[in-house]
């Protein structure tokens, strides 16, 4: 049999994905779940698998190509008796209201081969009616959240597995009774015949229709949606400036500013608990789940912190000099339209320091007990976004300029923080740098990003009384401070090694002139 592959709404209601790669070609044996295409949406870059085994036939749009939802992209030719879409349900008895068929949906695997994924929360209640398409649960694995589309038009009459659960690819998730299910008062699936692949379950009775929120079909991007849940908003009401009307998160925070003059905002998502009248505490308590990626980064801060012994390297840098050349380039980059912050040269001063210590640069390969030292500089760039701290990867730092840093960081960090980078753009990392300058303090100790052998700390500017040395005699002047601080994983590089590359990256900085060697 031939299924024609639509395209799902893999990003909280976007309507419409554009064709990064093809995976396969036409002609290709696949397997279940095998990636087949690789699709960026407003949110998120995801590889869409194979709903069954088979031959992709046909491949119905083209790379770089954006299309609908809903849109056919590709075609699979199945074997009917191995791996239908939809079992075919027996002809209903005169007392049925209706012809019905359950379908058990199985995780898939919505993220580059990843081998789990944490349901975040169900957005479709036990009950529910859904059309096709229409979000079931929110499900999150390493890369990115992105909401899991009803294959067809039905009732979802079980959540088989709790908000908070990490399930394995493969999983049964939850049961849909499709066809005239939602007319009926039970849903009675035909046996599968015996050469039949795919399970079904027996007579399941179906819960009540539950009524679901008017706003989930809103076109919104993510941090929009948190804050509406957040403030109480009602999506629905709310006016997108977005490209096709899609709502940002400003124009949420603008229309609950203004509804807040005449009524008080709905209570959140996590209502606040008040304390008992006989505690000392005033005020009251907001509980939040702690699962999707704030757990992701926890689980992933632990692992680098319990599995590498860190010590830390702090080194004062007199950034006068880079701070008044910064000043010239950032006139410079913006005829072209670039911003040149400071982070482009502390990166060109790091891959000339990674060059002359690479015992820093590189990773663990815990599968063959080796230390990979590279010769390459590829920097991971910890960015703060609305979903939690991401760590894209600017590839070859040692054969790019200044300027060129400045464009390419520029551009990475807004697809990262708008959910669009792809997984290529966050993995290879052999150095990572996390700047926390631009909002404050003057001294940290960062975790490794892990298997990396050491991280970068930067930190703010301050002015500071200074000793210059002068022909004449050296005197005291107003200067530019800047602490940089320098994690090792102690099992893979000594402390003296992390000093000697603080002190050399001193050199550069205090005289950004021999960044041009």
């Amino acid at each position: 049999m031939t299924i024609e592959f639509k395209l799902p709404d893999i990003g909280e209601g976007v309507a419409e994905g554009e064709i990064v790669r093809w995976l396969v070609t036409a002609g290709d044996a696949v397997s279940e779940h095998q990636p087949i295409v690789e699709v960026m949406t407003d949110k998120a870059t995801v590889e869409i698998p194979s709903p069954a085994g088979g031959v992709v036939t046909d491949l119905l749009a083209q790379a770089g190509e954006v299309v609908p939802v809903g849109s056919v992209i590709f075609n699979l030719e199945t074997a009917a008796a191995a791996a239908p879409v939809a079992a075919a349900p027996a002809a209903a008895p005169a007392s049925s209201a209706a012809a019905s068929e359950l379908l058990e949906f199985k995780l898939p695997d919505i993220g580059e081969g990843v081998a789990e994924g944490e349901i975040v929360r169900w957005i479709a209640a036990e009950g529910a009616s859904v059309e096709e398409h229409e979000p079931i649960v929110e499900v999150m694995t390493d890369k990115a959240t992105v909401e899991i589309p009803a294959p067809a038009k039905g009732v979802v009459v079980k959540q088989m597995v709790a908000a908070g659960e990490t399930v394995p690819v493969g999983t049964v998730i939850f049961q849909l009774a499709t066809a005239g299910a939602a007319a009926s008062a039970s849903v009675a699936p035909a046996a599968a015949p015996a050469s039949e692949a795919r399970a079904t379950a027996p007579a399941v009775a179906a819960p009540a229709v539950v009524a679901r929120a008017a706003d989930e079909r809103v076109l919104a991007v993510p941090s929009a949606r948190r804050v509406a849940r957040e403030l109480g908003v009602e999506l629905g009401l709310v006016a997108g400036s977005g490209r096709n009307g899609v709502i940002r998160r400003a124009d949420v925070e603008a229309f609950a500013a203004g509804a807040s003059v005449s009524a008080p905002a709905a209570a959140p998502v996590s209502s606040p608990v008040t304390a008992p009248a006989a505690s000392s505490r005033v005020g009251s308590e907001t509980r939040v789940p702690f699962r999707g990626m704030r757990r992701k980064i926890a689980e992933a801060m632990v692992r680098s912190k319990f599995t590498a012994p860190h010590f830390t390297v702090v080194e004062e840098v007199d950034v006068t000099d880079l701070v008044r050349i910064r000043t010239q380039a950032k006139a410079i980059g913006e005829l072209d339209g670039v911003k040149v912050t400071y982070m482009p040269f502390i990166m060109k001063a790091v891959a000339l320091c990674l060059e002359r210590f690479p015992m820093l640069n590189g990773r663990l390969d815990e599968a063959s007990e080796e230390i990979v030292q590279c010769t390459y500089s590829n920097l991971g760039i910890a960015t703060d976004t609305p979903n939690g701290l991401i760590v894209p990867v600017i590839k070859n730092v040692q054969t790019k300029s200044v300027m060129q840093l400045a464009a390419e960081l520029g551009e990475l960090a807004e697809r990262t923080r708008g959910g669009k980078v792809t997984r290529e753009e966050l993995s290879g990392s052999t150095f990572t740098i996390t700047n926390a300058g631009n909002i404050g303090g003057i001294h940290a100790t960062p975790i490794i990003n892990f298997p990396d052998i050491a991280i970068l700390g930067v930190h703010r500017i301050r002015k500071a009384p200074g000793v210059v040395e002068a022909p004449g005699g050296d005197r005291i002047e107003v200067r530019q401070f800047m602490n940089f601080s320098i994690s090792v994983d102690h099992r893979l590089a000594d402390g003296a090694d992390g000093a000697r590359m603080l002190t050399y990256l001193r050199t550069l900085l205090e005289s950004p002139g021999l960044l041009a060697l």
